[in-house]
């Protein structure tokens, strides 16, 4: 298509472009000029460039659409990193641009004409044989898709920004703000977000009259001064929501284009509301992707925003109001409206319907776009009633399209929230939302201009609610203000115009047509999480904005099944595409370190990187891990065990309180004694493990592992915020060291530092006890077990950490005492049979799989987290099962199993989790997680390690834990 200059529209009093700062663009030779405000596509749109891309499968040139990044239609190269939505990058001086994909010589046309080739689920069909040949076939597809390079260092966020507020809202429109306004004026602290770089939402860039005189642009300008002036009120514009979990945790990535450093925002609140507005659904038909097709909003966008008139004669396809103004906004303009086409039945309002016969527009109620003609943009435009019977040509460089709205609900259906159809609005919302997370504004169906801000001050205001605010007489004046003005719009299922389907496209990103979804649910693959995956729609960079809402739609139409028994597939996180380095960005490894670590060791090679500490792999750098844990079996040993969660729990509900979290029953527990016991996630996969001492009445003294310390108080809280339980919880991790000292010579050791009793009698196996070391130093005292031998662990001040090690040490000499580190730890937990929590067991394995199951008390008063899936699990046949292992190889000194070994006969059976040469047990001992019915005693098998033949193989055979003393003598004497 030729390039021509657009004039730009001046004095338009809804402009965001600053006509007196202009900026520079350069792509290929050319340079181009647009200004501040634009983005990179208005501002080559200005200069007439229409062809953006071109498509995935088929090279069709594609052109701007939505100015919202509902596709990928306009992904370009720009400053060097590809894949870059030109739709929604502003415009910064001395810009490098470059197109993707866009060669349109015979190569595309043939791609082009083969879509019969390509039917829905080729790609699973075909290329698969010979075998040998699929790894080319596989490289060549990917070199034919592009995408381009990354660059060497492509600029990525400062860092991360970590927020708490009592209210967030997402979106920036009218019933964004007044929810924020109505928040804030309870004095709470408010967070909006608003991904377009101002706020006004729809209300922005439209010239219809708000109420009476006051049009809507100016609402919108009034509401975001008001916002601006309050001081609880914390604005992010350009910050579009990536993610949205559970406790109401938000993340967002503000863009550098706001002029500061972009950056990650990680926040949490207390109350969400979500205000997201809608977008535009596309209307289906014949080259509907041609360039010089787009949204009429974005045409509305393109004139009222950016002064930039999209086309000189204009063809409208709706199917809502929003676009009959949009018509009339660019007729009073100068654009040459040959028709307006409105989908449905009964047309528009009245007022407009007299508006465009005033106007002399045509209006043609019960019809819509079936077919674009021209080659590389928009050069006649076929409109047919619903039922085809009747057809009208018009010659135009221009067609705005919509089949309707449908709402922005991304981050409440990432967020787990299912959603159902509403037959009245047609949108898909989301069902049973809890407390404290509300809707507002047009995502409802709400189109009368009052409405969305009545809706905004009610979220508001039950938001506030929720955080405590006193306000249940503004929130019934608020439903009887909501009630009273016009309620939501009815909608429609209208998709497509009459087509043969062949190039209709429901999806942009990946060429996915009106045939190929009909291909889809004749192979069976009737459901949208089928289709998707089936045909590609929605896999995209646009992540389902096309075709997000239609697909469910053409679902139906294509099963005879009504719409209500189909639904849109899930969306997952990040809502929009965001550069690994941007998530990584400004992060660091904090690291924390033992009292005893030594200041500036200079033997780096003694320590690493274990659960957040840094700490010694063994005693010392030079010792021997087989040499430190036959020491202790033989002698005496000390260890480190500072790294490990330590926290108090008390009050009167402290017994609910931990019976809620952990399996196991504590109310047994008697002062002065501990308790083994596991923490479970809500579907009964283990999350935790650890001990829980009776130091009092209603005093609790628990360990945890050392990746959980950090978490435990949060998962205290999660599972008891809703109970009016009184207790409180102090961590102690980084207030208490912690020492081991383990061996059949570790009662004698001890008893020489402490004046108190310690005999058997005194403190038996897991006996609690407060005691003092020489007399003075105040410790706790657990006797365990877990190490094979009588041991100790001795809960001190940190401070005291290092003239304790050393105390021990040399009162140990005589009795050859050596210290030992992690790696000797978990070959004697090993040995043992003891759990290793981290390398044990993934995010599926239950209590059941462990063979823990008895840890679990199914009596208790109150219901701890995850029975319900412990139940099922406890039915269940079969599954996984964790069980001990003896390699057959007799050889002292064996070798260990290599990380990464799996479990195999015909087919993979299970993997191998730990495996450690034993000299107490003179073999290679390890445990696996495996397939149950090779769980017996006795079974043989094989198995295989990585840089192995494939017909090579180790043999085993399962064998009853412990490896070591499995009557426990050792540990009672």
């Amino acid at each position: 298509m030729k390039k021509r200059k657009i004039r730009r529209l001046k004095d338009l009093p809804t402009l965001r472009i600053a006509a007196d700062k202009p900026l520079t663009l350069k792509m290929g030779l050319r340079r181009y000029r647009g200004f501040k405000g634009d983005t990179v596509a208005t501002a080559l749109y200005a200069h007439g460039v229409r062809v953006f891309s071109g498509s995935l499968k088929y090279r069709r040139p594609r052109g701007l659409y939505s100015l919202d990044g509902q596709c990928a239609n306009c992904l370009m190269e720009i400053n060097g990193l590809p894949n870059t939505n030109a739709e929604t990058t502003l415009l910064r001086h001395g810009m490098k641009a470059g197109f993707q994909n866009a060669r349109f010589g015979m190569g595309a046309k043939l791609r082009d004409k083969m879509d019969w080739a390509m039917s829905a689920g080729f790609q699973y069909r075909r290329f698969l044989r010979p075998r040998f040949l699929r790894p080319f076939f596989l490289r060549r597809i990917r070199k034919a898709t592009g995408g381009g390079k990354l660059p060497a260092k492509p600029e990525t966020a400062a860092g991360t920004a970590y927020l708490h507020t009592d209210v967030c809202i997402m979106g920036g429109g009218p019933a964004g703000i007044t929810a924020a306004l109505a928040a804030a004026g309870q004095g709470l602290d408010v967070i909006l977000l608003e991904a377009r770089p101002w706020t006004g939402g729809s209300f922005d860039y439209r010239t219809a009259l708000y109420d009476r005189e006051i049009p809507m642009w100016l609402r919108a300008r009034e509401l975001a001064e008001m916002a601006e002036n309050r001081p609880e009120i914390r604005i992010f514009l350009r910050a579009s929501v990536t993610g949205f979990y559970a406790d109401n945790r938000i993340t967002a990535f503000q863009d550098r284009d706001t002029g500061a450093e972009s950056r990650l925002l990680d926040i949490r609140a207390r109350s969400v509301v979500t205000a997201t507005g809608c977008v535009e659904r596309p209307l289906v038909f014949e080259h509907n992707d041609r360039p010089g097709v787009m949204l009429p909003g974005c045409a509305h966008r393109l004139a009222n925003t950016y002064g930039i008139l999209p086309g000189e004669q204009a063809v409208f396809s709706v199917g809502h109001d929003a676009g009959i103004e949009a018509a009339l906004d660019l007729h009073d303009l100068g654009v040459g409206v040959l028709a307006v086409a409105d989908c449905r039945q009964d047309g528009p309002s009245p007022v407009l319907a007299e508006r465009l016969a005033k106007e002399n527009i045509p209006l043609l109620k019960g019809w819509a776009a079936s077919e674009v003609r021209g080659k590389k943009g928009v050069e006649q435009v076929v409109l047919s009633r619903a039922d085809g019977s009747e057809t009208r040509e018009f010659a135009c460089d221009l067609l705005a399209a919509s089949a309707g709205l449908t709402p922005v609900t991304g981050p409440l259906a990432m967020a787990g929230f299912r959603t159902a159809y509403d037959a009245h609005t047609g949108f898909f919302l989301p069902q049973n939302l809890p407390e404290g997370i509300y809707m507002a504004g047009r995502m409802t169906g709400l189109e009368h201009p009052l409405s969305p801000e009545a809706s905004g001050h009610l979220a508001g205001l039950r938001a506030a609610a929720h955080c405590g605010a006193d306000v249940e007489k503004e929130i019934s004046a608020g439903r009887e203000t909501l009630k009273s003005l016009p309620g939501p719009v009815r909608g429609h299922d209208i998709v497509s115009g009459p087509c043969n389907g062949r190039k209709a496209f429901v999806c942009f990103d990946a060429d996915v047509t009106l045939r190929n979804i009909e291909q889809s649910c004749q192979a069976g693959f009737d459901t949208a999480m089928l289709a998707k995956r089936w045909t590609g729609a929605g896999t995209g960079p646009g992540q389902g904005g096309m075709a997000g809402h239609n697909l469910p739609l053409l679902l139906a139409r294509y099963t005879d099944q009504p719409v209500r028994e189909k639904t849109p597939d899930t969306v997952r996180p990040p809502l929009i595409p965001v550069l690994l380095g941007d998530l990584a960005a400004g992060k660091r490894t904090p690291v924390r370190r033992s009292p005893l670590h030594p200041p500036g060791a200079g033997d780096k090679t003694a320590f690493r990187r274990e659960d957040g500490w840094e700490v010694a792999r063994a005693g010392s750098a030079e010792a021997d891990v087989a040499d430190e844990a036959r020491n202790v079996h033989e002698n005496v040993g000390i260890t480190d065990l500072s790294a490990a969660g330590k926290f108090r729990i008390f009050g009167p509900d402290a017994l609910r309180a931990l019976q809620r979290v952990y399996v196991g029953d504590i109310a047994g527990l008697g002062q002065g004694r501990a308790i083994w016991s596991a923490m479970c996630h809500e579907n009964g996969c283990v999350a935790d493990h650890g001990v829980i001492a009776m130091q009092g009445a209603d005093d609790y003294f628990l360990t945890t592992t050392p990746e959980r310390a950090g978490e435990t108080a949060a998962w205290f809280y999660q599972h008891t915020r809703s109970e009016a339980w009184d207790f409180h919880m102090a961590d102690l991790t980084d207030t208490l060291g912690t020492l081991a000292v383990a061996g059949p010579r570790a009662r004698y050791l001890f008893q020489q530092i402490t004046e108190s009793n310690i005999s058997d009698a005194a403190l038996p196996l897991m006996g609690y006890r407060m005691m003092t070391l020489k007399g003075s130093l105040p410790v706790r005292v657990i006797r365990q077990g877990d190490l094979g031998e009588i041991s100790y662990e001795i809960y001190l001040p940190a401070s005291y950490m290092p003239a304790i090690w050393e105390l021990i040490l040399e009162t140990g000499k005589k009795q050859g005492i050596r210290p030992f580190g992690p790696a000797a730890r978990s070959l004697l937990r090993l040995e043992k049979g003891e759990i290793d929590l981290a390398r044990e067991t993934e995010i599926r394995t239950t209590l059941t799989d462990l063979g823990l199951g008895g840890l679990w008390n199914r009596k208790k008063s109150v219901t701890p987290v995850g029975h319900d899936a412990l139940c099922r699990a406890a039915q269940r046949e079969g599954g996984m099962r964790r069980v001990g292992f003896r390699m057959e190889e007799a050889e002292t000194g064996g070798r260990q199993l290599q990380d990464g070994a799996i479990v195999v006969d015909d087919a993979i059976r299970g993997h191998v989790c730990l495996s450690h040469y034993s000299h107490a047990v003179n073999a290679v001992v390890g445990t696996a997680l495996m397939e149950a019915p090779l769980a017996e005693p006795g079974t043989r098998l094989a198995l295989y390690e990585h840089d192995m033949h494939p017909d090579q193989r180790r043999y085993a055979t399962v064998v009853p834990m412990p490896f070591y003393d499995p009557e426990g003598v050792r540990i009672r004497q």
